[in-house]
């Protein structure tokens, strides 16, 4: 394949831009709201429940083993991730929910579903992002994505009606039901699987600048909404070494006796401790325990692993 440029890091800079600003006034306005789009809280759900923390991993792994790809397999492989990375629902909700805050309105579980509670396309999550931001200092927060999104590219990437081509004009062919096929040359093709990086990387790295933010539990004020129409005091719930991972609050009476409300992203381990009352966790065991096991050989790994279970009461990679 021909040598492209690479312009990945022009691209994270141009949506930082973008998306640094949001973030900072979002935060100004209502702190608790931007806790609860980092929390991404979508309603009732079990342990585990956290996709965008599953994109996060993907990602991470499919670019520390960049190097093991070779020719069309990494080349593919990169595809996918455009597709995954530009279809990622948090993505959109993340930046509806933050123009919501600035505009002064309550944090929402869901910004981008139908009348039936179902995704919407990606051009219609564009749109949505537009008619959300319209009248307010950030109608270009669509720009990142739309810069990214190629319908055509998308649809034969998720459809398999590609090939990679190596000779004469390299890139991307692609065959669809919109006419004869079209070569999109690598250059482009390299642009917009960095473009869809760019845009989870702007993302995340706000997400855990703000989340790292919170170094101790403190106490802050909910939105109006969260308190029943009047702001109501909370705790926040700090990961050393992570930030703000919850929060508790008096959630009502019963019989004239307080109740609490907990609202947490918690490993399975750490619920025990926030039961008891604690606030300011410790680092995660999860990840002590699988940093141990990248200097364990693979042959004993697996029987490491279950002592490390034992020790620090958890489960491992």
């Amino acid at each position: 394949m021909s040598k492209v440029v690479n312009n990945y890091s022009e691209f994270v800079e141009e949506y930082m831009a973008i998306f640094e600003p949001l973030f900072e006034k979002a935060f100004e306005v209502s702190e608790f709201n931007l806790i609860m789009t980092m929390l991404a809280v979508r309603g009732v759900s079990d342990d585990g429940w956290n996709p965008f923390e599953n994109t996060e991993d993907t990602f991470e792994e499919v670019y520390k083993q960049q190097n093991k790809f070779r020719g069309s397999l990494g080349f593919n492989i990169n595809l996918w991730m455009y597709l995954h990375l530009i279809e990622c629902s948090e993505h959109y909700e993340i930046i509806a929910n933050l123009i919501n805050t600035i505009k002064g309105k309550d944090y929402l579980i869901a910004n981008h579903k139908n009348k039936k509670f179902a995704n919407l396309k990606v051009e219609q999550k564009i749109d949505r992002l537009k008619s959300i931001a319209r009248g307010t200092d950030f109608e270009n927060v669509s720009q990142p994505f739309e810069k990214t999104f190629d319908k055509r590219f998308r649809n034969a990437i998720g459809h398999g009606d590609y090939a990679i081509k190596s000779s004469d004009r390299a890139g991307v062919t692609i065959v669809d039901d919109e006419g004869f096929p079209t070569i999109y040359e690598l250059q482009k093709a390299n642009d917009l699987i960095n473009r869809s990086v760019a845009l989870h990387v702007a993302i995340r790295s706000l997400l855990k600048h703000y989340r790292s933010h919170y170094k101790e539990s403190i106490k802050i004020q909910s939105s109006p909404g969260f308190g029943g129409g009047k702001p109501i005091e909370v705790t926040l719930i700090v990961r050393k070494k992570y930030g703000v991972i919850g929060f508790r609050c008096i959630g009502g009476y019963d019989a004239g006796v307080p109740f609490e409300t907990r609202v947490s992203m918690c490993l399975p381990y750490e619920m025990k401790l926030i039961e008891k009352g604690e606030n300011n966790l410790p680092a995660s065991k999860i990840n002590k325990a699988n940093n141990i096991l990248k200097f364990i050989p693979k042959k004993i790994a697996p029987k490491v692993a279950r002592k490390l279970r034992k020790i620090y009461g958890i489960d491992v990679r």
